[in-house]
């Protein structure tokens, strides 16, 4: 007896973990092309971004708004495949925002009150970015369009900690703010200096252009402080101090790590140097000085002593840990020496 023809085998009751597994691998277009295959795979799709799992790199896309899409949605020309696509977006309404920088697949957009959001098209995530620039508070939203003029982000804001560092008007400067953070911090440079044109981010750094053509690098953990002093052998220095934040919601931050420079003021230059030699060098809101170890032998040659300088913490808050402690230029480690809780 001859048996029946074999079924073809329904793909529609492919296991989730599987098809999400193929659908996380797909492009932008052809993840589009799934999710009209069948009711599951579209379910599917749409779980994969809404909760932030499609990350997979793509080719550049063009994203812009039509009256046809309407205000809540966009359309993606892809380069891959040259078709369009039709995405509808979360709330304020896409077509009522201003676009002001795209980055590692996010987009930074503005409303109708100047406020800044960040949209992901691929995942429909959205992060508001609480705060703004000193300019923006006082031009207000009826001048987002001329305020906001490019933004650049660290990172993929859904991997962890990120920047978000824009050229702003007046004069084209710099200011930056951690993604979901509430402070802006200003880049103070000379008119000359500044007018800038554009920026990126690579390798731990911001690197910004201006009018003129010269690059300036910028490298942010968090608020630098920079300070000056001399060796006991009269040669001057130039400090930076870089701190991490324990979180967002904190202004709580700790000492991760120091920068020393000698200046030479007479060619107008600075090198780096790695070693104090037997000096300790002290800063903080004391005056910034270094102290022999031969005279004081008590002290660590070759470390730097620190208290807490920071100025935002200081005007915006009081009751929190204060950051304290002694840094090793040998070991580029930092050891807290007292625990001055509030």
């Amino acid at each position: 007896m001859e048996e029946p023809p074999a079924l073809g085998a329904d793909w529609s009751k492919l296991p989730a973990d599987i098809l999400t597994s193929i659908q996380g691998e797909l492009e932008f277009p052809d993840l589009f092309r799934s999710a009209a295959v069948c009711h599951s795979w579209s379910a599917a799709a749409r779980s994969l971004r809404r909760h932030g799992l499609y990350s997979r790199p793509q080719t550049p896309c063009l994203l812009y708004s039509t009256a046809a899409a309407g205000t809540r949605a966009a359309e993606l020309y892809s380069l891959a495949d040259k078709s369009s696509y039709t995405i509808p977006l979360p709330d304020p309404p896409i077509a009522e925002r201003s676009i002001v920088g795209s980055s590692h697949g996010w987009l930074v957009t503005a409303d109708a009150r100047s406020e800044l959001h960040l949209l992901n098209p691929a995942t429909v995530a959205t992060i508001e970015q609480e705060g703004e620039p000193a300019a923006a508070a006082i031009c207000g939203g009826r001048l987002r369009r001329v305020l906001y003029l490019n933004v650049v982000l660290s990172g993929d804001p859904s991997r962890g900690d990120c920047i978000l560092m824009m050229i702003h008007n007046p004069y084209k400067e710099l200011s930056f703010a951690r993604v979901g953070g509430n402070k802006w911090h200003w880049i103070t440079t000379s008119f000359w200096e500044s007018q800038y044109l554009d920026c990126i981010y690579h390798d731990g750094a911001f690197y910004a252009m201006n009018l003129p053509g010269g690059i300036h690098r910028y490298t942010i953990e968090g608020p630098p402080a920079i300070h000056v002093a001399r060796t006991s052998s009269g040669e001057f220095l130039q400090i930076w101090r870089i701190t991490t934040d324990s979180s967002q919601d904190s202004l709580e931050t700790h000492t991760s790590d120091l920068e020393i420079f000698k200046v030479d003021l007479d060619k107008q230059c600075t090198v780096d140097i790695d070693t104090l030699n037997d000096d300790s060098l002290f800063i903080g809101r004391n005056y910034s000085c270094c102290i022999s170890t031969k005279d004081y032998p008590r002290l660590q040659p070759n470390h730097v002593y620190f208290i807490d300088d920071d100025e935002y913490s200081l005007m915006d808050e009081q009751d929190y840990r204060r950051d304290v402690g002694v840094y090793s230029l040998e070991n580029r480690s930092a050891t807290e020496i007292v625990n001055p809780e509030p």
